[in-house]
């Protein structure tokens, strides 16, 4: 059975179902890490902290990523980087997957 975009097969909903929830899964996984290791800070000045939480939950998926890569984080740096370019790496994989899957 071929799959065309009129009707498409269950690897199509399935790798875009991916491709839409994966954003909030990063979210929710990125955002509570970075504001538990905002909420150990104690040598961040008041309005630093208070910017950095502003940033993690206006903007939950960039916030919370910068935070863990360019903030000041406790966390080890592996953990931070294989987080957040672990995460992206995997979210370009099933964007491209999806793209290649519709055609």
């Amino acid at each position: 059975m071929e799959t065309t975009l009129s009707s498409p097969g269950a690897w199509t909903y399935f790798i875009g179902s991916y491709a839409y929830y994966l954003p909030f899964v990063l979210t929710s996984i990125w955002a509570p890490i970075a504001l538990f290791d905002l909420s150990g800070k104690k040598d961040l000045s008041g309005s630093k902290i208070y910017l950095w939480a502003f940033a993690i939950l206006v903007v939950p998926i960039f916030g919370g990523g910068a935070y863990l890569l360019f903030g000041d984080s406790g966390f080890d740096k592996k953990f931070r980087l294989t987080t957040v370019i672990g995460g992206i790496a995997v979210l370009v994989v099933v964007w491209i997957l999806s793209i290649v899957s519709q055609v």
